[in-house]
């Protein structure tokens, strides 16, 4: 009886998809099981996959990340149930780090971690989006309010008893973080374990970025945190970090008044100051990941960061209130 269950949903992931299943094959830890799912794919994901493992479902149209992992968990045999996105790279001793977690840790429910300081594409948007990835997570709570399935465990029983994740997520999105806010509801415990860590490989473009960031991510996690009447104090939602988005937004529409009238570029200093007293260990990492350079755009992309974050979160603030 294998101790891990390994599933990995994938939809067209033959750019990544070999390494990360080679990745998994060699780990230190043996006693595990990899159920892959196929989300219709139309290139060659499932040739790939077939040379790794013979539990392959192949779901006959596509249906999102959350309905195949669902589909995946059904069929696994062990105990913990541990999920990986197809762009992820394992270390050698990852499943044993998980597998150790919850031996050590009996009362826990579920577990996640984060990417790791140094990925391995190196264009500027994609070091730029995982090394934030990295900080944020090694700064929040290690009392968890969400799960995700990047690196992410959970005992089989409680996600059966929690009905896996929600089927009405039918493209990738926040199918995660809403199972993570059902099993904090129900008052389980998820543990965010600073060690845990895997690489993302990959490659951000600004299109992809945008597209994940906002319609992925920010307008539907924002409809959830209003149906649940709470937004969360942690990770990138905690409330320094929504302050400083609505000062970097104050500062952008003083500087488009300051084309008419001078002095109010005067008040662009006093809204970015906080923002750069707030986030100074951010700025100060990115500085010593890649230097002066990497550090100024990437604190300038942050700030875009957060106007567009802001904007997301009034487009989902509407279409809750819409839907109401």
């Amino acid at each position: 009886m294998p101790s891990i269950s390994v599933i990995i949903a994938f939809r067209n992931a033959s750019a990544h998809l070999e390494r990360c299943l080679a990745a998994i094959s060699g780990s230190h830890h043996q006693n595990y099981e990899l159920i892959l799912v196929d989300d219709a794919s139309t290139d060659g994901s499932s040739r790939i996959a077939g040379r790794y493992t013979d539990r392959i479902i192949t779901l006959p149209a596509r249906c999102g990340p959350a309905a195949a992992r669902n589909r995946a968990a059904e069929q696994a045999q062990a105990e913990i149930l541990f999920f990986v996105d197809a762009d992820v790279l394992c270390f050698p001793n990852t499943l044993e780090i998980v597998e150790g977690i919850f031996q050590q840790n009996p009362n826990l429910d579920a577990v996640i971690g984060s990417y790791d300081d140094d990925p391995p594409e190196k264009n500027f948007l994609s070091r730029y989006k995982n090394l934030t990835h990295h900080f944020v997570h090694q700064k929040g709570s290690t009392e968890a309010s969400t799960f995700w399935t990047g690196c992410g465990g959970i005992r089989r029983q409680v996600f059966t008893s929690m009905k896996g994740f929600d089927e009405s997520y039918r493209l990738p999105s926040i199918e995660d973080i809403e199972l993570g806010y059902r099993l904090k509801r129900a008052g389980k415990r998820i543990l965010l374990c600073k060690h845990l860590v895997v690489k993302h490989a990959k490659r951000w473009t600004l299109p992809s970025l945008l597209r994940s960031d906002v319609m992925g991510r920010a307008i539907p996690w924002t409809v959830l945190q209003l149906s649940y009447g709470k937004i969360l104090d942690d990770l990138n939602v905690e409330r320094t970090q929504r302050a400083s988005a609505f000062l970097v937004c104050l500062a952008a529409v003083l500087g488009v008044l300051g084309l008419l009238r001078w002095w109010f570029f005067l008040g662009i200093t006093l809204c970015l100051v906080p923002v750069l007293y707030w986030n100074r260990d951010l700025y100060q990492f990115y500085y010593r990941c890649g230097g002066l350079w990497f550090a100024m755009r990437a604190t300038a992309m942050h700030w875009v960061y957060y106007i567009y974050s802001a904007l997301a979160f009034g487009m989902g603030f509407l279409k809750y209130r819409f839907s109401q």
